[in-house]
C-alpha cells in the first residue's frame, strides 16, 4: 500500500511539472506553442489521473477500516 501512495504522489509531481513546463514556454513560434499546448494537456491529464487514484485509494482504505 505504501508503494501505491508513493506512486500516486510521484505521478502528481510529474503532472505538475508537465503543467509548469508547458506554461513556462516563452518563445512564440508555432512549434513551441504546439509543444507547450501538448505539455499542458498531458499535465492536466496526468494530474487528474493521479488525483483520482489518490481519492479512490483513500476511499478504499476508509471502506476497509469501517468494515472491521
Amino acid at each position: 500500500m505504501k508503494h501505491d501512495r508513493l506512486t500516486h504522489i510521484l505521478l502528481l509531481i510529474v503532472g505538475l511539472l508537465f503543467l509548469l513546463n508547458g506554461a513556462m514556454a516563452f518563445d512564440n513560434t508555432l512549434a513551441m506553442l504546439t509543444v507547450s499546448l501538448v505539455l499542458i494537456i498531458f499535465g492536466l491529464g496526468i494530474t487528474t489521473i493521479a488525483i483520482r487514484l489518490m481519492l479512490s485509494n483513500q476511499a478504499k482504505k476508509q471502506h476497509k477500516s469501517n468494515s472491521k
